[in-house]
């Protein structure tokens, strides 16, 4: 009996171990990125602080031209930069406005972690000459409205799950709805079917958080628009390859 169960599972083992090589094979050829491909150094990227600018820094220097913090409120309404409502003492987004303002061919990708006091940004991005450089992530539908009233004018990407294969015409139909430029999603559902589809509707496609190599391949032969990884320099140093 026990032979009758092993045999089995050694097949199984054997077809899963094919279709893995299989797949890195796949993978492993040129990547025909889209125009306009950006690299988002994760907020902790490089193995240093979330929310930190000594992060910033050192993503721009691995070699991506867009930075991500967390932005969030203290309790009487000051932007800081937070993955949770902050304890203690937190940065203030100025402190990221003025990197931006240092180094302005560097954009940022905002992730909204709350939109209670979201009008506040676009004042203070104006005072450092940096709305151009900043766009919204973690936003969701429910957030859309308020997005739209207390910041027009900065872009945002719709942040959801992906439906099924058969349903993503209806998401990219509810992407345009919203007015977002985008999507964001989990790499992991990320397809080439997604990507070929709303590039057909001039809708951009990101993809988080791609941290190790067989991930990072499976999602640039994807072809998004933009990657965000706590390791840039391994996404430019694939590209580069």
């Amino acid at each position: 009996m026990a032979t009758k169960i092993i045999i089995p599972l050694i097949c199984i083992a054997a077809v899963v171990a094919a279709a893995a090589v299989c797949a890195l094979v796949f993978y492993t050829g040129r990547f025909r990125m889209p125009a306009g491909f950006t690299v988002t150094a994760h907020s902790g990227c490089m193995g240093l602080p979330d929310n930190s600018v000594e992060a910033m820094e050192a993503g721009v220097a691995a070699g991506a031209s867009i930075v991500e913090f967390d932005l969030n409120y203290t309790k009487d309404g000051v932007p800081v930069l937070s993955h949770n409502a902050p304890e203690g003492d937190c940065p203030p987004v100025t402190d990221a406005f003025a990197f931006l303002r240092e180094h302005p061919d560097i954009k940022a990708n905002v992730d909204v972690k709350s939109v209670d006091y979201l009008e506040k940004i676009p004042p203070l991005a104006e005072k450092y000459g940096v709305t151009d450089q900043i766009f919204f992530t973690g936003v969701g539908e429910d957030w859309v409205p308020a997005v739209r009233e207390k910041c027009p004018g900065i872009p945002y990407y719709l942040n959801t799950t992906v439906p099924r294969a058969a349903d993503i015409e209806t998401l990219a139909d509810k992407v345009e709805k919203l007015g977002a430029v985008g999507v964001n999603i989990n790499f992991a559902c990320l397809t080439r079917r997604l990507t070929r589809v709303f590039h057909a509707r001039g809708l951009l496609v990101s993809a988080w958080t791609v941290n190790v190599r067989p991930q990072a391949r499976y999602v640039l032969a994807a072809g998004p628009d933009n990657v965000t990884s706590r390791k840039p320099d391994m996404i430019v140093s694939l590209l580069a390859e």
